[in-house]
């Protein structure tokens, strides 16, 4: 599932061959309705990046989809083709030069292709911005094997030790005046309370136990992630320790309880993204017992998050909440890359 994030971010796999099978139906390419993106490049849009991104209408029974790019509406001469697409949207990995070009897309079934949909026109102009996205393959290889991987890889910790006592310095010790409070009065790790049977949604005490799990997830979680990050600064073993027993006692929370995206993903948010943050920065200071658990936390709830979002957000991504939950579940996958397999 880890992985998989990558690929839906990205809109797909490059693949380079298309196969000839029976034609099944025309793609659906009814006109989005309020809440959806739309198909693009639009007919005739003028576009500001290179490549565009490439968006259509999900399509019912699709278990992988296709697209081409050309110069000529007949596509008697493809230059950018990709197959076996997972999703509805595409973000190749190369630029596409400057001039007029043709695209349209296609889905399988699992047996056999649809027909072609529409061709739609877009151009890109002079001093389009070149935006090629990277293969997920490539991105993949770009994380580091060890931890930590947030904010900081590996090889720069040496260099912020030494900067702390520098052009770091102010920032550092307002990090040393927060983790002292924690210090002498640790945040609690009760876990936060369920809404009351028959509470009504939007109520004002609903609202109140809403957003006040939220604030109370972020004051704990916030406490750990600072505490080991400063850690990896200057070494503190109080620091390190609190910020593993805060974590290891929200670990006990249940992933499907109050915390839970689903329940309430105001707070399962700054969970998911602040759990993630402090299991890479203390990885070290974890043994294999408390590592596997947090994987297995994380494994939860880090696949509910992924079931609301995909696919749904690539065509409907007007949601605030959707817009920020995307960018933390990938906090999720960097963290545990190879160590949660799904």
């Amino acid at each position: 599932m880890f992985q998989k994030i990558f690929g839906w971010v990205l809109g797909g796999v490059l693949m380079v061959s298309f196969t000839t099978v029976g034609a099944i139906q025309k793609p659906d390419e009814t006109a989005a309705k309020r809440g959806e993106w739309g198909f693009g490049p639009t007919m005739g849009e003028v576009v500001s990046v290179t490549p565009p991104g490439f968006v259509w209408r999900p399509q019912a029974g699709a278990t992988s989809y296709g697209m081409q790019v050309a110069k000529d509406s007949n596509f008697k001469h493809v230059t950018y083709a990709a197959d076996n697409l997972e999703f509805f949207a595409h973000a190749p990995p190369q630029t596409i030069a400057q001039g007029d070009w043709f695209w349209r897309f296609r889905y399988s079934d699992g047996q056999d292709w649809s027909a072609w949909s529409s061709v739609r026109s877009f151009t890109v102009p002079d001093g389009a911005k070149e935006m090629p996205v990277p293969l997920k393959a490539d991105l993949m290889a770009r994380i580091p094997k060890s931890h930590p991987r947030l904010f900081v890889r590996p090889e720069w910790v040496a260099d912020y030790r030494a900067r702390i006592a520098g052009d770091l310095k102010p920032h550092y010790e307002r990090l040393v005046l927060e983790c002292d409070k924690w210090v002498a009065e640790p945040p609690s790790t009760v876990e936060p309370a369920l809404y009351d049977e028959g509470m009504k949604r939007g109520s004002d005490p609903w609202r109140k136990l809403w957003w006040g799990n939220r604030r109370y997830t972020q004051k704990v979680m916030n406490a750990a992630a600072t505490l080991a990050f400063t850690y990896i600064l200057d070494g503190n073993e109080q620091y390190a320790q609190l910020a593993k027993d805060l974590l290891m006692a929200c670990a006990e929370w249940d992933p499907k309880g109050a915390t839970g995206y689903d329940y309430n993903d105001e707070a399962g948010m700054p969970y998911n993204y602040y759990f993630s943050r402090t299991y890479t920065f203390l990885y070290d200071r974890l043994s294999e017992e408390e590592r596997t658990r947090c994987q297995n936390i994380m494994r939860v709830r880090g696949q509910e998050m992924y079931a609301h979002l995909n696919p749904r957000h690539l065509w409907k991504p007007y949601s605030s909440h959707s817009n920020r939950a995307w960018h933390f579940l990938g906090e999720v996958g960097i963290a545990f890359l190879g160590e949660i397999l799904e």
